[in-house]
């Protein structure tokens, strides 16, 4: 009898144990949180330059960076893809010369010394905004030789070969993508550097740009192991973007399972083999799969069997606020990237394109009220899980005494548009037209057309009042998310 209490005491005292690890461990998961340990760089906040130029208006004198392009007498064109259900628009490809002038201490002039000088493959790039009077570059630098991979340094953001050159036009304010990726990127790890520049095609002034990192593995972007070949599994990234029947489309369980966003899918951006590797793109499907299953599972919300053994959950619930925060609704249909390093778990991210958020969406007007990401891929499953949604909160409140602050973020509008200064003028002397509405295409403008702003200082004020209005809002109801994860909503899922 003595030995079998012993045993019987022994299995208990194991069981307690294993317990107090288990909720220490969940405690861990709910309490601690690793901020972006990388070190953003915010342009605006740089040591100022040498004031001013002593000659006369005719030459070119800006504080900024100068990027000219030549397309050696090239023409970009856009063509239509597709039928008209899928129909998408996309750019020939051309190969040009781009030079950068960036002095450190002083001035830019266009005769200046140039600090990169290389050929380059150019095209435009977006999906709605390919459209604009002012059109966005992707670019691919390459050597004089037309091989692939030129590495250069682009305005103190690491050597690459690949860069944006985003072109705000719809964004009367210039300002919104730059302020919300350097926001993200002190909170999310692999966010995209960017940095404020003006561009010249062909020796004709484009106005201000924002130049960016794109997303791809390497050790300064998404930092993930490589691609061996011949190797069954890989890291790897994808996207959500409209479905236009590529190779590199995933039949991935959610999309398998008709609960993708309508015409959506997941595309493979690393690695490109999975093109001629159907093992490899299978490989992903599955991977990517396992974690779908989970979620959509009725042990979903399980510590053991749930979603949270296959994500990091942190990106996910930073991937929520910082899109909800500023109402960037096309985050989790489309531009919504995943990436996963073999060794470790699948996080959301990086961000991209806030270019219509902030009440600047198209379609309609979206005030400061609502919340629709709940709504989004992955995260209608993941809002039913109390953790989840606890998770979400707690990491709201915090961020709302830092990086989201309304002084902070109202200061950081403030000294933007001061650091752009003249820039801003320049740039509207091209572009001013757009402030009448009745100027620009229906594809360029906000609807209903009474929507637009007819001023700069009005899209400034805009933009600042949805900022204040916004953050209010979600001050007094972001504890309503808990109704998602009430067990009259869920019961269904629940095991």
């Amino acid at each position: 009898m003595s030995i079998l209490w012993y045993r019987m005491m022994r299995s208990y005292r194991s069981l307690v144990i294993g317990a107090i690890i288990g909720m220490a461990s969940l405690s861990v998961w709910a309490y601690t949180w690793t901020e972006s340990s990388s070190v953003r760089i915010h342009q605006h906040l740089q040591p100022g330059k040498v004031e001013g130029c002593t000659h006369d208006e005719t030459v070119f004198c800006t504080h900024l960076p100068i990027v000219s392009i030549k397309t050696n007498g090239q023409k970009l064109e856009i063509q239509k893809v597709g039928d008209d259900k899928r129909a998408y628009r996309v750019s020939n490809e051309i190969i040009g010369e781009i030079s950068v002038i960036d002095n450190p201490s002083t001035y830019n002039h266009l005769k200046d010394e140039r600090a990169v000088h290389t050929r380059t493959k150019l095209k435009y790039r977006g999906n709605s905004s390919i459209k604009f009077d002012k059109k966005s570059y992707k670019l691919n630098w390459i050597h004089e030789d037309l091989s692939e991979n030129r590495d250069e340094n682009f305005l103190g953001m690491g050597r690459h070969d690949e860069w944006v050159l985003n072109g705000p036009f719809l964004d009367k304010t210039l300002i919104r993508n730059y302020m919300c990726m350097n926001i993200a990127g002190e909170i999310m790890e692999s966010t995209p550097d960017v940095r404020f520049c003006e561009v010249f095609v062909d020796e004709m002034y484009q106005g201000v740009y924002v130049a960016m990192e794109n997303v791809a593995k390497d050790i300064d972007r998404v930092d993930l192991t490589t691609y061996k070949k011949g190797d069954p599994f890989t890291s790897y990234i994808v996207r959500a973007d409209r479905q236009r029947g590529l190779p590199e489309e995933l039949n991935n369980f959610t999309h398998y399972a008709n609960r993708m966003e309508r015409d959506t899918a997941l595309e493979v951006i690393y690695p490109r083999e999975v093109v001629d590797m159907p093992e490899l793109k299978t490989f992903i499907e599955r991977d990517l799969s396992k974690f779908e299953k989970a979620l959509y599972s009725y042990d979903y919300d399980d510590k053991a069997y749930g979603y949270r053994q296959y994500i990091d959950v942190e990106s996910f619930v930073d991937y929520f606020i910082i899109n909800e925060f500023f109402k960037n609704y096309d985050a989790g249909v489309f531009s919504t990237y995943l990436y996963k390093d073999i060794r470790g778990k699948l996080h959301i991210g990086p961000v991209w394109d806030f270019n219509n958020a902030a009440d600047n969406f198209i379609e309609v007007a979206l005030d400061e009220k609502g919340i629709q990401m709940v709504q989004r891929n992955w995260y209608l499953m993941l809002m039913k899980d109390e953790d989840f949604v606890e998770a979400v909160i707690r990491r709201y409140d915090k961020l709302r005494e830092g990086w989201l602050n309304e002084e902070v973020l109202l200061n950081y509008i403030d000294e933007t548009v001061g650091f752009l200064g003249e820039a801003t003028e320049r740039n509207n002397v091209v572009w001013g037209y757009s402030f009448d509405p009745t100027k620009v295409s229906s594809a360029s403008r906000l609807k209903p057309i009474e929507r637009n702003l007819t001023s700069y200082e009005m899209s400034i004020s805009q933009l600042k009042n949805f900022i204040i209005q916004r953050g209010r809002w979600l001050d007094q109801h972001i504890h309503t998310l808990r109704q998602y994860a009430h067990e009259s909503r869920v019961k269904q899922f629940n095991h």
